[in-house]
């Protein structure tokens, strides 16, 4: 029978670092919005460690589901993943599709609603948790689009529009040549520069719409720090395009078992005509398929340039709100009804067609 207890505190980073390791390495629902380092790494520039509240379940002495919460000090103490906000993908580590884990992890999330909002984001459809979500009417989040790859480059390839088989081969094109076009790819060593020169790039192609873009403050911090743990262990993927000696496109990715992240880009404006986000985004698919991969996510955002790439299923994320029964309760699931509205304009601005309106949270009678 599973034993599960709340660990409070940073202690969990320390304490149980190789357990948590090793089941975001051998879960079938790892993402690395889970790792250790990724929640780590975030709890340094969005919360603090004395904030954090981890479910910790094992059975025996084996670590098979893992949440890692943070509680937050509003006045109806919210408790919400840790990681809110960067992360894509924010539903518990678990060993297996297993109905006594998740009924452990159920009853203690239940049993945090009596003294707290649980506000749970980013939650997957097809985590083996959600179904339990039903009855407290889930609010649509984002949608995901999924590329399940075949096992060569060339064949993908061939399944693409004429107009988009054009655009991915014109790195061999004369036009490109003649520019001294190339893709380089992220290093330990390149580390840094990648960093400038993407949220340099990832600015412009903001700006060019009016919009500041994703990063900024203590979130281009973190993502910073994050980059350089990322890539020594190969998390991290990165390619630019370089043209006349200057950047023009970067693309940044992460790899997890044998699925490639496509997290973000950024484009210079002037440099459209060379298509940069087309080139790199084909040479992250050619890649990930060459190295062993079997699916390519272009996680959270409907946009119609992820629809090119022809991806063939999605997913969709959600948000459960269980609050407790009191006064405050109440007020905190009203707020946060509120607060996602405003949310989902502004997603639906910075993401195109990503999100539309489906159902507000249902007060709770």
């Amino acid at each position: 029978m599973p034993k599960v207890e709340i660990m409070n505190g940073g202690m969990v980073f320390d304490s149980i670092s190789s357990d948590w390791d090793h089941l975001s390495q051998t879960s079938a629902y790892a993402t690395p919005f889970q790792s250790r380092k990724w929640i780590q790494t975030w709890t340094n520039h969005f919360s603090s460690s004395r904030n954090l509240r981890t479910i910790v379940v094992r059975e025996g002495d084996d670590l098979v589901a893992l949440y890692p919460l943070t509680e937050s000090f509003a006045p109806w103490s919210p408790i919400r993943p840790a990681g809110v906000g960067p992360s894509d993908y924010l539903g518990p580590l678990m060993i297996a599709d297993s109905e006594s884990l998740k009924d452990v992890l159920m009853d203690t999330l239940t049993e945090l609603s009596k003294g707290h909002l649980v506000d749970l984001h980013q939650m997957p459809n097809d985590h083996p948790l959600a179904s339990r979500f039903e009855p407290f009417s889930p609010i649509d989040q984002a949608t995901c689009l999924i590329l399940d790859l075949p096992s060569s480059y060339t064949d993908y390839v061939a399944g693409l529009s004429k107009s988009l088989r054009y655009d991915v081969r014109r790195l061999e094109g004369k036009a490109l040549k003649e520019r001294g076009a190339m893709v380089e790819w992220i290093s330990p060593e390149s580390v840094d520069a990648f960093a400038d020169q993407f949220f340099m790039l990832h600015r412009l192609r903001w700006k060019s719409r009016g919009l500041p873009g994703a990063f900024f403050g203590k979130g281009e911090r973190f993502q910073r720090e994050w980059m350089r743990l990322a890539v020594q262990d190969g998390t991290l993927v990165m390619n630019r395009l370089v043209a006349e000696g200057k950047p023009v496109g970067c693309v940044y990715a992460m790899k997890s078992g044998k699925t490639c992240y496509f997290y973000q880009a950024g484009m210079d404006p002037e440099a459209s005509s060379l298509s940069p986000g087309t080139i790199l985004v084909a040479k992250m698919i050619e890649r990930a398929i060459e190295e062993g991969c079997t699916t390519f996510d272009f996680m959270r955002g409907d946009e119609p340039y992820k629809r090119r790439w022809k991806p063939n299923r999605q997913r969709i994320n959600s948000r459960i709100l269980l609050p407790n029964q009191n006064v405050l309760g109440k007020a905190g699931l009203w707020w946060n009804g509120v607060a996602w509205r405003v949310e989902l304009k502004v997603r639906h601005r910075l993401e195109g067609k990503s999100l539309h309106p489906s159902k507000a949270p249902r007060s709770s009678s």
